[in-house]
């Protein structure tokens, strides 16, 4: 049986390699698919198992006669409706589905303890102006307009504007990974964060293989999904506007007038001599924010033309595509793990998962199992948020 040869259908092997095309998958994994696929060598029966294990794609379904159909609702709210990611990849699923599972369980706690809905949930609509929806923004925030001042990096205001969206009500969940399988790595090609609302927990889950300058922009945009009370896929390449839909340019429109503030960002930029290119990175670091950002408030401010927008997107896509390169060398397994935990899981819903459980109202089971912790581990996540022992 274990060296039984088997037959795949081509189908099946074409919808794979579409499916893992995001994801880490080992060259040695990739090139017998491959030869797979064009008919070079036939697969046994163990091979299958393996290859099935490694890229995390159920057994079953490499003997299926048709691809199957995988549901991920969150797909239908791409921000950019792209051909080149015609279906979700598993990484994607698999995340979406721990997230949704969170969500769920916090839902039902809310409830049960008797929690009100949360009134700034669909606050404003499509039709609402952009500086009503940036005021909504900063009031629901408690921010400034120059908010950004009182931080020194880019981490910083992220890490203040997750605080802030936290304590208003909203879950933020973040992770580089599949749970803590540091092979399953999260592609930021495919999206950057996504948003599942509701009246009682709405989430907002950020790719931490994103920037510390686009987590950032990130999470803006998707509390501005939240106040529109619309789900959303964030897969945008920053300064790409083709297929965009017109709550997308709402959001990133709200977004960086609350990240960079046109009459501060127009008494920056007007007191300079430096060149262009240099004066976006001043700028930049002053806002914290991305050069992508900066570009398009200089072209929308009519800073800068058309021709050299086009010219500095290109040019800081070569950057990035630079940096993922750099970052996928530079593999760190450094630092404090359960500090890092802490800093994916929303400490709101560990406190309540915690409590819930102490009262014997949700399973250690299904606690250990929505946290990929067990009883020690999660004792020490605890300790790390500081929550109460038990």
């Amino acid at each position: 049986m274990a060296g039984m040869k088997v037959t795949i259908k081509p189908a099946i092997l074409n919808w794979i390699l579409q499916k893992i095309q995001f994801e880490n998958v080992a060259s040695s994994t990739l090139e017998l698919l491959t030869k797979w696929q064009s008919g070079e060598k036939t697969p046994t029966f163990n091979q299958v198992e393996d290859v099935s294990r490694k890229i995390n794609i159920p057994f079953g379904y490499f003997f299926l006669d048709t691809p199957p159909v995988e549901n991920c609702p969150i797909l239908e709210y791409r921000t950019v409706n792209s051909v080149a990611i015609p279906e979700p990849s598993r990484n994607l699923i698999d995340t979406y589905d721990q997230m949704v599972e969170m969500q769920e369980w916090m839902t039902e706690y809310l409830q049960e303890n008797g929690y009100e809905e949360l009134n700034f949930v669909g606050i404003v609509t499509l039709d609402t102006p952009v500086n009503i929806i940036v005021k909504a923004i900063r009031e629901h925030l408690n921010l400034n307009v120059n908010w950004f001042a009182s931080c020194k990096t880019a981490t910083e205001a992220y890490k203040l504007i997750c605080s802030r969206v936290e304590e208003i009500g909203v879950l933020v969940m973040s992770n580089g990974i599949v749970g803590n399988n540091t092979r399953r790595k999260l592609n930021v090609d495919e999206f950057r964060a996504f948003t599942v609302v509701n009246k009682n927990a709405p989430l907002i889950f950020i790719n931490n293989c994103d920037t510390e300058t686009g987590k950032l922009f990130s999470i803006m945009h998707e509390f501005t999904h939240v106040l529109l009370g619309v789900n959303s896929l964030y897969n945008d390449g920053y300064g790409h506007e083709e297929n965009r839909s017109n709550i997308e340019k709402i959001c990133n429109a709200a977004a960086a007038e609350v990240l960079v503030p046109s009459a501060i960002f127009n008494f920056l930029w007007d007191k300079t001599d430096e060149t262009i290119s240099a004066h976006m990175e001043t700028v930049a670091g002053y806002f914290h924010c991305s050069r992508y950002v900066i570009a398009r408030k200089a072209l929308d401010q009519h800073k800068i033309s058309r021709k050299t927008y086009d010219e500095t997107v290109k040019e800081l896509d070569k950057q990035f595509k630079a940096w993922e390169a750099e970052q996928s060398k530079n593999k760190s397994g450094g630092g404090n793990f359960y500090r890092t935990m802490s800093s994916r899981l929303d400490h709101r819903f560990i406190r309540a998962l915690a409590q819930s459980a102490e009262e014997g109202r949700t399973q250690y089971t299904d606690l250990f199992r929505m946290t990929n912790t067990n009883r020690r581990t999660f004792q020490k996540l605890l300790n790390e948020i500081g929550g109460a022992g038990w």
